[in-house]
């Protein structure tokens, strides 16, 4: 003999009710952390300011950095943002800069090599990019760590007798998924 159950138009409600609140529950948490993580810090130098992520580890500048902040929760390399002030001749365009650069990069990173470097317009600016990519490993001998590929891009903006360089690393597997917060660092960039 089969036994049927009676389900009341209540207890549907009431199923249909908690689907949907577990469905805005889960939709203001994703808000919410979005929130947190885009949170920014104000930084300023002088006459540039932009806005740093919130919770990343700012390191001691060296040389012509004004800026240098650090990801410690992504795995792998830290995502890193440098920002840098460099003096330049008054005629000097942001490629023969950006020359300059990948001379530099060539001598201090491991591995280095240009991937790709040309114009853009970076919100109405115009600017120029260097994209590359190295290797870095820990120089601690004692760690037995595999070294990382580090894919790294220089945006260059000429600004009068000085070039304004926003630098971004980061692991080569977590590059692309934080490229979006890096651009929204390089819009909030004020000089």
């Amino acid at each position: 003999m089969a036994t049927y159950t009676n389900t009341s138009l209540g207890d549907r409600y009431a199923e249909f009710t908690v689907i949907a609140l577990t469905l805005i529950a889960l939709l203001f948490g994703w808000a919410y952390k979005s929130s947190i993580e885009n949170r920014g810090v104000l930084f300023e130098s002088g006459s540039i300011s932009a806005q740093a992520p919130s919770g990343w580890l700012q390191a001691t500048t060296e040389g012509d950095e004004i800026l240098r902040t650090t990801d410690l929760a992504s795995s792998g390399f830290g995502s890193t943002y440098v920002l840098r002030k460099i003096p330049t001749a008054r005629e000097a365009t942001a490629a023969q800069t950006a020359s300059l650069l990948a001379l530099e990069h060539g001598q201090e990173l491991t591995a280095f090599r240009v991937l790709e470097q040309h114009e853009v317009v970076v919100l109405d600016r115009p600017a120029y990019e260097l994209s590359y990519v190295f290797v870095e490993s820990n120089p601690d001998v004692t760690h037995s760590e595999i070294p990382s590929i580090v894919r790294g891009v220089d945006y260059i903006f000429i600004n009068g007798d000085h070039a304004i360089v926003a630098t971004y690393w980061a692991d080569e597997e977590n590059y692309e998924l934080d490229l979006g917060r890096f651009h929204k660092f390089l819009a909030s960039i004020d000089y």
